[in-house]
């Protein structure tokens, strides 16, 4: 018979300790293992989670009523205890297990409607691990995220930003806001906030019943405003939605394809020169200025611990709140001169916003997958790391080697002295995570079609640097941060404007415009209207 591996063992003095039959020297033998290995303390996480999982019953789990969903969601009911004579991370990882499954039994945690019983279990795990990770600079914290509203099934159970498929017949939700929204299958509809929804196939109809509330629904182009009390909108072939106005009236808008904000770094004593940008807090007088890569000024990081550049705007109270949580889309754009080492442990930042598990990142790291973020899975080494939370899939990495195959640049590349654009995207739309560097798409993956971001929340991102540990070394210029994905046509023309030592953005001075959205037509009561979301034009 073989010897079973650590992990065997590991698995093996874990039932003996969950079933409360473990001896002192077992106990001991388990707190040695995961003291000695860390790895080994998510495997008996795991482990407890499903232990807990594995004694509910059908008989004891609530009928949720969500038939039309494409799985079912669950609300787990259990009480996990810790066998007695626990010490030090065995009690912690076992209690950590048992807050998990007692938050979900109060109704703090919704899985969503891509989660069943073993969803439910692979995303609690996940959440779990990260909090006992000891490698690397990540704040763990799983931080309060906002209500969106409840079921009408089930009216005791709060609801974060999920997305709901619907195979048939129709669900309904209520907003915090005090809007009914149905969704009428088959649907793909993302309640990605208490205001908002986002329609990504399928018929949804909103009827508001306060008359100081309102609702808007948002599709990949177009939004449609609330002006009324009842209304539809429904996606139809050829890229076109259709608008049914039933009471009162509706704006419907086209996005204004700017950034949230943009940085130049042109004009250090304002923090820019447009008014949409943010107010910049230097960390010290001693961050050189330079002629900019593109305009005026740039900034100059030499890999000092206390050079920092923090964004005192954007921040909410929760995540999924403020001007930086973007549920359906994002953009990260900067141009570089990059020093970085490349060396095993070293990290350098373009931009980070740290809200625990809810944080967006685009940094240059090589920390030999000590956290295994990454998806997809790739070999250990340099890599230029676009870091996500998506709603249902838990905070991922798209970690992009530096190795020079299958048209990815290498570190010698990006640290040549010469300024390099650099872009990452998500689109929910697709759910492709994207990075682009010189105008090109260089790695991507896909998640699937409708899945959300969660992030914003309280902590205010930082350019240049994390937590003084992790700071750049070179220069950036020219940094925007768009709440939707760039095209690809986009980044290519702004890669060949900047490279012509011009912004990314006509004109190429003046303000910025505020407005995320621009008011089409307004469409009323008893109206219907065919809308092309490529060109924002009504269809008669």
């Amino acid at each position: 018979m073989n010897k079973p591996t650590v992990a065997e063992r590991v698995l093996e003095l874990a039932e003996y300790v969950l079933a409360e039959t473990a001896s002192d020297n077992e106990i001991a033998e388990l707190e040695s293992l995961m003291v000695d290995k860390p790895e080994l303390r998510r495997v008996y996480l795991r482990y407890a989670l499903l232990h807990g999982q594995l004694a509910l019953t059908t008989a004891g789990l609530p009928e949720t009523g969500l038939h039309p969903l494409s799985t079912s969601e669950s609300l787990v009911s259990s009480k996990l205890q810790p066998a007695a004579g626990h010490r030090s991370w065995l009690f912690v990882v076992t209690s950590l297990a048992a807050t998990i499954l007692l938050a979900v039994s109060a109704g703090i945690y919704f899985a969503g409607s891509r989660g069943n019983l073993w969803g439910v279990s692979a995303n609690l795990s996940e959440i779990a691990s990260n909090d006992l990770a000891t490698v690397g600079h990540y704040d763990n914290r799983n931080l309060p995220v906002h209500v969106v509203g409840v079921l009408s099934t089930d009216r005791l159970t709060n609801i974060s930003p999920t997305t709901f498929t619907v195979h048939r017949g129709a669900t309904r939700l209520t907003t915090t806001d005090g809007t009914n929204v149905q969704i009428e299958g088959p649907a793909m509809f993302g309640a990605s906030s208490r205001s908002e929804g986002v329609l990504f196939e399928g018929s949804v109809h909103a009827s508001l019943t306060r008359p100081d509330s309102n609702y808007s629904i948002q599709t990949s182009s177009l939004r449609v405003v609330d002006r009324g009390t009842n209304f539809r909108v429904a996606t139809m072939e050829n890229d076109q939605i259709r608008v049914d106005v039933i009471d009162g009236e509706v704006e419907v808008q086209s996005r204004v394809r700017r950034p949230l904000y943009y940085w130049s770094f042109d004009d250090r004593g304002s923090g820019g020169t447009a008014e949409s940008e943010a107010d910049l807090r230097y960390s010290h007088d001693h961050i050189k200025r330079s002629p900019g890569l593109v305009g005026a000024g740039a900034l100059v990081f030499e890999n000092r611990k206390d050079e920092f550049v923090r964004i005192e705007t954007g921040t909410g109270v929760e995540v999924g709140t403020g001007d930086m949580a973007c549920s359906s889309g994002i953009s990260i754009e900067a141009l570089v001169v990059c020093r970085w080492s490349g060396r095993f442990m070293d990290y350098d930042e373009i931009f980070r916003k740290e809200d625990g598990n809810h944080r967006m990142l685009l940094s240059f790291q090589n920390d030999g997958d000590s956290n295994n973020f990454d998806i997809p899975e790739v070999l250990p080494g340099p890599c230029l790391s676009f870091g996500l939370h998506l709603e249902g899939h838990g905070y991922s990495e798209l970690d992009m080697p530096l190795d020079g195959n299958d048209g990815r640049p290498t570190l010698r590349e990006l640290t040549d002295g010469m300024p390099h654009h650099i872009v990452a995207t998500y689109d929910s739309f697709t759910g492709r995570k994207a990075i682009y560097v010189d105008g090109r798409l260089r790695f991507s993956h896909d998640f699937p079609m409708g899945t959300l971001i969660l992030n914003g929340g309280p902590t205010p991102a930082t350019i240049g640097n994390f937590n003084n540990r992790e700071p750049f070394t070179g220069t950036i210029d020219e940094v925007a941060f768009y709440d939707f994905a760039l095209s690809p046509d986009e980044i290519s023309a702004h890669y060949q404007r900047a490279m012509r030592g011009e912004p990314y953005f006509e004109p190429q001075s003046g303000s910025l415009v505020s407005e995320r959205w621009l008011a089409i037509t307004l469409v009323g009561a008893g109206t219907s209207q065919v809308f092309d979301t490529l060109t924002g034009l009504a269809i008669p």
